[in-house]
């Protein structure tokens, strides 16, 4: 196991993870797959971003926005990557946890810290740090079936 757990954190660079009775074969596979949408992020790549979602996968954005199916989150996603206050901004993963649910099924728990967005009117919306549930199943490969994302900033304070 602890090799398991060194080999993704060479391949998820300063990133905390732990994997709960994981092989290390899955292990790198759901790592990878939450990578590339970290990558689509910095990219503005929504083919990347949903490449591994199934064609029904429930998404769940941290404003509440709810998408259901492949399709749509992409359509979805191309939208906001358009958007340059979404956009502007640095997003670096603190944490990512594998907890095995089943034989075919794993939930991704991983914590992003975001810096430099900003709100419609171009005003700084301030540091973010937001959760990503990712609940993937197994049937040839491992997809995501559904992502919910939550921030944690307080709308009484705008401070997390």
């Amino acid at each position: 196991m602890k090799k398991v757990l060194f080999l993704i954190a060479i391949l998820s660079g300063s990133t905390q993870i732990y994997a709960q009775n994981i092989s290390k074969n899955d292990s790198i596979q759901i790592v990878s797959k939450v990578e590339d949408w970290n990558k689509a992020w910095k990219t503005k790549d929504a083919n990347l971003a949903t490449k591994w979602y199934s064609d029904d996968a429930d998404f769940t954005n941290a404003f509440g926005f709810a998408m259901i199916g492949k399709t749509a989150i992409k359509d979805y996603l191309a939208r906001v990557f358009k958007m340059n206050f979404v956009m502007a901004g640095n997003s670096e993963q603190n944490s990512l946890k594998l907890k095995y649910i089943y034989n075919d099924t794993v939930l991704a728990i991983s914590t992003i810290s975001r810096k430099g967005q900003k709100l419609s009117d171009n005003s700084d919306l301030g540091p973010r740090s937001t959760t990503h549930h990712r609940l993937f199943y197994k049937n040839d490969e491992w997809q995501i079936v559904a992502h919910l994302i939550s921030d944690a900033r307080s709308i009484e304070t705008n401070k997390h």
